[in-house]
């Protein structure tokens, strides 16, 4: 597909930088990819890294700051931020798509179960899934669970022998972050996608006892899991941070797991990677230096 124009909005954070990654294997020298950061020094980072690209900085809530980033654009992938005003932003990013006239195809980053609307990542990621299904653009909707990745928050915990996740008895099926990036350039740069949502898992379906006991065989330490309450959960990512908004929608989010309400392995991950998906064993063994 030659002469392509791909935006990615959310470059900078690690699902924009795994699928800059497999684009830049993917794409040939006739197709562009061009990132959208929020400031120059991620524009420079993402540059250094790869050199072959464009960069554009955007501000999500200024939409008049969006028009140059779409000059020529035909294809765009959207990765919403960690802000309260992710509904806001994806509208702002998905009009200026429409007033573009040149998008052939959106793909949007969005959460597994926002169809449900039942938590508020949830509602706040079906917003955007809504707008853009009305907007007259071909869309397709890739929507993700936890990722594996999320566990180098709980490392230090780990070290001690510790893995605090609170979801009592529940399971999931953790995601590995480079298998998004990848699922995304092939979606990007294959046909047969328009109008279509996806839902994406990890391939093994484990509970909070499953994780440590992988912590535990690829580290060569014990760690024990424990499932704190939601008062303790909430304490904790107060304390290292979160938004207050943010850390009640991650307690919404543990209650689904908890409850084993995403207690789902989809086969939509591997059909779109076309290999099998990454397991938690995996990343661990590949990442364990930050685990011991």
């Amino acid at each position: 597909m030659n002469n392509e124009t791909t935006l990615i909005i959310g470059a900078a954070g690690n699902n924009g930088t795994a699928t800059i990654k497999a684009l830049v294997k993917k794409q040939s020298t006739k197709n562009t990819i061009r990132a959208a950061v929020r400031s120059a020094e991620k524009a420079a980072q993402l540059t250094q890294q790869f050199p072959s690209i464009e960069t554009v900085i955007i501000d999500l809530d200024k939409p008049e700051t969006l028009t140059e980033a779409y000059q020529g654009v035909t294809k765009v992938f959207m990765i919403p931020g960690n802000v309260e005003a992710r509904e806001q932003h994806a509208k702002n990013a998905i009009d200026a798509a429409v007033q573009a006239g040149s998008v052939k195809h959106f793909l949007f980053y969005s959460v597994f179960g926002a169809e449900y609307e039942s938590i508020l990542f949830g509602r706040q990621f079906r917003a955007g899934e809504k707008h853009l299904e009305q907007s007259g653009l071909n869309w397709t909707h890739l929507r993700t669970i936890f990722f594996q990745d999320n566990f180098y928050g709980w490392a230090e915990g780990i070290k001690q022998g510790g893995l605090y996740f609170g979801i009592r008895e529940g399971s999931l099926a953790p995601l590995n972050v480079a298998d998004i990036g990848e699922i995304a350039a092939n979606i990007l740069t294959t046909s047969g996608h328009n109008n279509k949502a996806y839902n994406v898992t990890g391939p093994e379906l484990l509970t909070g006892e499953d994780m440590a006991e992988i912590f535990t065989k690829v580290t060569g330490k014990a760690v024990s899991y424990i499932s704190p309450t939601k008062e303790q959960t909430l304490d904790s990512l107060l304390s290292t941070g979160w938004p207050e908004w943010q850390a009640q929608g991650m307690l919404e989010l543990f209650e689904v797991f908890a409850t084993n309400q995403a207690a789902v392995i989809s086969p939509d991950g591997e059909q779109l990677l076309g290999r099998p998906l990454t397991t938690l064993k995996d990343f661990t063994e590949r990442n364990k230096s930050a685990f011991v």
